[in-house]
């Protein structure tokens, strides 16, 4: 009888866990520290991580890292400091503060041979000998930077501290040795309460950086400063040039950076995965400021230390090629700037997800919905929060619709809150400002056939995926759902006036999707019933280009078939910074007229490339459509900063859906035109985003089972270097980086 194959791996694995377990056999506890077994053991992993340490598992969890001591040293070690912990009257177990992890850890790292970077010694170290033992020296200014729970100048004077001060809103905090640092120390240091606690001579947030005290490290002078040398980082040609401040640790570092928005880390670590950091602040093009907006309070220090020592770069266009991310809910206005900060948040690059342009306070009672966003200045991102990426998988291209292809059966729906965040209130709704009382107007259609107008819903992105059209209202900020219904393939209805939308002007959101003025919320079944099957092929056409723009497959996995990450959110960031520079001044909404590179790419296009043939459509073309009214005609605030920031923004309104049907306006039949997806690729495709068995697994290969995925996928098969970091966030920031080996071998796709 011939077997099918999977059935050797799997009922070998099988019979090794009965002997195992039959000898009394215990999971080793390494592996479940790192997920390096079966599904359950993963999830076993995960919880573990959610948890303080005992001090038995701080020292096995070492031993296996990074000491690997002789079984008889190990013990020696282990029963000194049973002692020491017996003398100063503490019971053996858990650490109960961060004094007590830190001794612990200190005790295990300063008994470990690390190795120095290439030319330190202690006497060209710039912060003292003391320094490297506790903290991290800045080579280049001479400050020696301290985890949470040391202080001095030196970092050896301990304070009482608890890690829970500095954890903001979902940040998670536990005393762990490796709390997801900043690229992993790129194994130049260990991580200690998510502060990189470099070896000696290495230094940066991330231990990137040393210093070429001999010279002739790729051609440069004695003393200059190195990113990741003897690694071969090379610098990207196309740039643009990314310099990283690195303030000490508690400026931004003592508190939690991940929360529920991870975008100020994952550009920390992709600007260098992609070839773009530089050293050297003089040949810079932008300057990165890193740390989390929404939470922080050491913004302050922050600009006085920029001032102290870098003062001359932030004059050199008054902080205008400066850059920030501010992922919270209202983006420069969530937080009250002291008088010392204002000035130079007002002149910096913010990338948020809050795009308000005209100040709305007093018509939605509310302060923080006043002009947020500056157009031509700021950058409107994509919202990067992991709860969305599980919905992703249902999109209509992803490559498991050819086993499961999803039927649109709605044309148009909405699942939410109403009247506020986690709110089971109906309308009428107490506050005015929630969603701009757009929820509220939608919630009147419940019962119209064809909508689904729904509080929760066991699964959105399926529901949004068997939608035609998904309203993508705000919520009290910004909203998530106009990207999660772009990139599950629905087309996204707009109805927020003066709310700039993610990558605006680059993406015209009403050739994808439809933007309806406020005031035209009434007549939302009338505008949506009368687009006829030719306008929504169309805009399908355009949709599957923009939910590309707008993903981050690099970062979390391929969502699409063929997908190359070439296009993806991080690479048209890049691109915008790249086309900015390339042309100071020109309004953004002019970029892609002169600049016909950036225009391709927009249009997911190689450039000076065209797209692979397609079918003939021999469909009688409709008669041309009047052309669609521009925003500013509607909107009931004339003459705003949009007029002049977005003069192509168009919304759909009755009486354009009245102009294009003769007079009357109802549901069309669908003639079922599907979407060109053969853009011409060049790159490697990405492996596929996986949530179910929190793996990437490559989409072409063959069909095997959830069971034997399981089984048998081990790390090193197309999956990210420590792929089962708690929230779900891939250090290195790219899923093309190897799973093993340095961040330089990523590929560039941009």
């Amino acid at each position: 009888m011939k077997l099918p194959l999977l059935w050797w791996p799997q009922n070998i694995i099988l019979l090794m866990a009965f002997l195992m377990n039959a000898q009394g056999f215990k999971h080793d506890l390494f592996e479940e520290l790192w997920g390096l077994g079966k599904s359950e053991i993963r999830w076993r992993s995960r919880q573990l991580l959610t948890r303080d340490l005992t001090m038995d598992e701080l020292f096995g969890y070492w031993q296996k890292m990074y000491g690997r001591w002789p079984s008889e040293t190990f013990g020696q070690y282990q029963a000194e400091y049973r002692r020491r912990v017996a003398d100063a009257g503490r019971s053996w177990g858990t650490p109960k503060t961060d004094e007590e992890f830190l001794d612990i850890y200190y005790f295990l790292r300063n008994r470990t041979q690390v190795p120095n970077a290439l030319g330190w010694t202690p006497e060209r170290d710039k912060c003292g000998p003391v320094c490297h033992l506790y903290g991290t020296c800045n080579q280049e200014l001479g400050i020696c930077g301290c985890p949470r729970g040391r202080m001095g100048p030196d970092c050896a004077t301990t304070v009482p501290t608890s890690c829970r001060e500095f954890c903001q809103h979902d940040g998670l905090c536990y005393r762990m040795i490796r709390e997801w640092c900043i690229n992993e120390c790129n194994d130049r240091g260990t991580c200690v309460g998510g502060v990189c606690h470099c070896y000696p001579g290495y230094f940066g947030a991330d231990c990137s950086l040393s210093i070429d005290y001999d010279g002739g490290q790729g051609g440069r002078a004695p003393g200059a400063t190195v990113l990741l040398a003897g690694l071969g980082y090379t610098d990207n040609p196309r740039g643009p040039r990314i310099y990283m401040y690195e303030f000490p640790p508690e400026m931004h570092l003592w508190s939690h950076l991940w929360l529920d928005r991870p975008l100020n880390v994952i550009l920390w670590e992709r600007f260098m995965s992609l070839g773009l950091r530089e050293v050297d602040p003089a040949k810079a093009d932008y300057f990165f400021i890193p740390g989390c907006g929404r939470g922080c309070n050491k913004w302050d220090k922050k600009f006085e230390f920029i001032l102290e020592h870098y003062g001359q770069y932030w004059k050199r266009n008054h902080g205008r090629d400066h850059v920030m991310t501010h992922a919270g809910d209202w983006g420069r206005c969530e937080r009250s700037w002291t008088d010392f900060s204002s000035p130079f948040i007002l002149n910096m690059t913010v990338l948020q997800h809050w795009g308000i342009t005209v100040d709305r306070s007093t018509e939605m009672s509310h302060s923080l919905f006043n002009s947020c966003y500056i157009p031509n200045q700021d950058i409107l991102v994509p919202p990067m929060c992991g709860d969305m990426y599980p919905q992703f998988e249902y999109n209509i291209w992803h490559p498991n619709r050819k086993h499961s292809p999803i039927n649109k059966t709605i044309l148009a729906s909405v699942t939410g809150s109403i009247c506020g965040w986690n709110s089971v209130e109906e309308p009428p709704c107490r506050n005015r400002f929630y969603s701009l009382g757009v929820r509220a107007a939608l919630w009147q259609l419940r019962s119209t056939p064809g909508f689904h107008i729904a509080k929760r819903v066991p699964n959105i992105g399926l529901s949004m995926a068997e939608s035609e059209f998904c309203f993508s209202p705000t919520g009290a900020g910004y909203g998530k759902r106009n990207v999660i219904s772009t990139t599950v393939g629905c087309m996204p209805v707009i109805i927020s006036d003066h709310v700039t939308q993610p990558y605006e002007p680059f993406l015209n959101w009403n050739e994808f999707g439809v933007w309806i003025p406020e005031s035209d919320v009434a007549d939302t079944e009338v505008i949506l019933k009368g687009l006829n099957p030719q306008i929504k092929k169309a805009k399908m056409e355009k949709l599957y280009c923009a939910a590309r723009h707008l993903a981050f497959t690099t970062v979390y996995g391929g969502l699409f078939e063929g997908d190359t990450g070439e296009f993806d959110a991080i690479a048209t960031l890049v691109h915008i910074l790249r086309t900015r520079k390339r042309h100071p001044g020109v309004p953004d909404h002019k970029l892609m007229e002169i600049d016909s590179e950036f225009a391709d790419f927009m249009a997911c296009k190689h450039h000076n490339s065209t797209s692979a043939a397609t079918d003939i459509d021999d469909t009688p073309a409709p008669p041309p459509a009047p052309p669609l009214p521009l925003a500013g005609i509607t909107n009931k605030i004339q003459n705003t900063i949009d007029d002049e920031a977005y003069p192509e923004r168009t919304v759909t309104t009755a009486q354009w859906i009245r102009a294009l049907t003769g007079g009357h306006a109802g549901p069309a039949k669908d003639d079922g035109g599907g979407v060109d997806r053969q853009a011409t690729t060049r790159a490697s495709q990405l492996c596929l985003f996986n949530s179910k068995v929190v793996l990437y697994t490559p989409y072409d290969g063959p069909d095997i089972s959830e069971r034997a995925i399981n089984e048998n996928m081990r790390p090193g098969q197309c999956m990210p270097k420590d792929g089962y970091r708690l929230p779900g966030f891939p250090p290195g920031g790219s899923i093309t980086c190897p799973p093993t080996g340095p961040i330089t071998k990523c590929a560039w796709n941009v």
